[in-house]
């Protein structure tokens, strides 16, 4: 224990530094500026701690100035040992300094999430300010309230009145005009200035009526029909004039006319519900196109015919007899694909009709029975049909070697169908898409709710249906 306060046996530090004066008076002046610093900032933070009993966490101060305060300490023995070698004083110091600082380590990273998660004070300014004002909005609502009450009241008796001797009259209208309404299939509503809707007959648009008054259109409808809608009512408020169009809002569709109200701001409006009406035009529309383009098929499938008939016949009579027997090969395929009298036919059966103008012993079929109502019948027949007609013309079919596979598997819920080419030209993907390749890719999977995949590899055309068994 004498070696602790012994300086005699040891040698200062400032021997080290040769007794150089500049040394002494720089390594001396740090740590008289340090360690002042040290203790200017566990003083402060000492005082905080007192004037501010309520700080989270006082504890972690107190441990942080008594950090500091050990850190001074050290730094003062520091200049000590320059003159006098007190060294194993300065140790246990710096071993006091290190204890403080590993057990300030320890508890500050567990604390740290609770710490970062204290709110910063320009946020409880900010909230504070906002409180405040929120307050003095409240008051100033509170006492329009309370005119507004006043006012109210004045005017309820007298509403009252008015309304009692109109609400017979009124409900006896509203009966007639709803009875009417009805009647007719036309939703009526009516919006204010701000597109609110303060009326509906009856629910439409795709919401119950009473769910839609008092809720502004952007609320109620969705995009892209919002759009649309709110640039036709915004054009008939700002004009005056009547507009008129046809808005798909979900699934369905609406033919929605309106006109700005006579007696005030805002517009009223009529939408009839024409989803029917638009499927039965788009199906119009598509076995329009589908019967121009299979009488194009059907004159290059017959002009096909002819020109194989007629290379492989010796006799007139010969050719006269193949040809005819194509032809009604050709009508019966045309007969199953069309009808329409609820029969259910066969997936190897539409192939059979298909396919048999197409040179049938050059085409493999092979499948399961698979049951397909007139939908999937006449989108399967117009895909085979349109990769036979292809194949004849571009692909296997276009060559004597050429040779086509047209399979099909099922399993508990799908069936799986496989077209196949080999043997043909290079195919060579055409860049121009016409109604044929919609039939195979979309039209089709839509009418069985399945998915197709069409690829063009060099060796040959391959097409792959798969739909769920439940659809067909």
């Amino acid at each position: 224990m004498s070696s602790l306060f012994e300086p005699s046996v040891l040698t200062p530090h400032g021997f080290c530094l040769l007794w150089e004066p500049g040394l002494i008076w720089l390594h001396s002046a740090s740590d008289v500026l340090i360690a002042l610093s040290y203790i200017s900032i566990a003083v402060a933070t000492v005082a905080f701690l007192r004037r501010r009993p309520d700080v989270a966490f006082p504890w972690l101060g107190w441990l942080f100035a008594g950090f500091m305060l050990f850190c001074s300490l050290s730094h003062f023995f520091g200049i000590l040992t320059l003159w006098l070698p007190y060294y194993w004083l300065e140790g246990l110091v710096k071993v006091a300094t290190a204890g403080v600082s590993v057990v300030t380590a320890v508890l500050l990273w567990p604390l740290l999430p609770r710490l970062i998660a204290l709110p910063a004070p320009s946020t409880l300014s900010e909230a504070n300010a906002a409180l405040e004002r929120r307050i003095v909005e409240r008051n100033t609502l509170v006492q329009a309230l309370q005119r507004r009450e006043a006012e109210l009241t004045e005017l309820a008796a007298t509403l009252e009145r008015r309304v009692a001797d109109r609400t017979e009259t009124l409900a006896a209208v509203n009966r007639r005009f709803e009875t009417a309404l009805a009647a007719s299939g036309v939703t009526v509503f009516s919006q204010d200035e701000n597109l609110t809707f303060t009326w509906m007959s009856k629910g439409d648009l795709g919401q119950p009526g009473r769910d839609v008054v008092g809720r502004s259109v952007q609320e109620v409808l969705p995009e892209p029909a919002l759009s649309e809608i709110v640039g036709l009512e915004h054009g008939v408020l700002e004009t005056g004039q009547q507009a008129r169009a046809q808005v798909q809002v979900g699934e369905r569709w609406f033919d929605i006319i309106l006109e700005p109200m006579r007696e005030g701001p805002g517009l009223i409006g009529g939408a009839v519900d024409i989803t029917a009406r638009r499927a039965s035009e788009d199906r119009i529309r598509f076995l329009h196109n589908e019967v121009k383009h299979r009488v194009g098929n059907l004159l290059a499938v017959v002009q096909a015919l002819l020109r194989q008939t007629a290379a492989g016949a010796a006799t007139q009579e010969e050719l006269a007899e193949r040809l005819s027997d194509r032809l009604h090969s050709l009508s019966e395929a045309q007969q199953l694909l069309v009808r329409e009298d609820g029969q259910v036919s066969t997936l190897g059966e539409v192939a059979e009709v298909q396919l048999a103008p197409f040179q049938n012993d050059r085409i493999e079929v092979s499948g399961p029975p698979v049951h397909l109502h007139n939908p999937a019948v006449l989108h399967i027949g117009m895909a085979l049909h349109e990769l036979a007609t292809n194949a004849a013309k571009y692909g296997a079919l276009s060559v004597p070697d050429g040779r086509v596979r047209l399979s099909w598997e099922t399993t508990a819920e799908e069936c799986l169908v496989s077209w196949r080419e080999t043997g043909g030209p290079e195919v060579r993907p055409s860049s121009r898409r016409g109604f044929g390749r919609d039939v195979l890719e979309w039209a089709v999977a839509q009418a069985v709710e399945g998915s197709v995949t069409l690829a063009f590899p060099e060796h040959g055309v391959t097409w792959d249906l798969r739909f769920p068994l439940a659809a067909a």
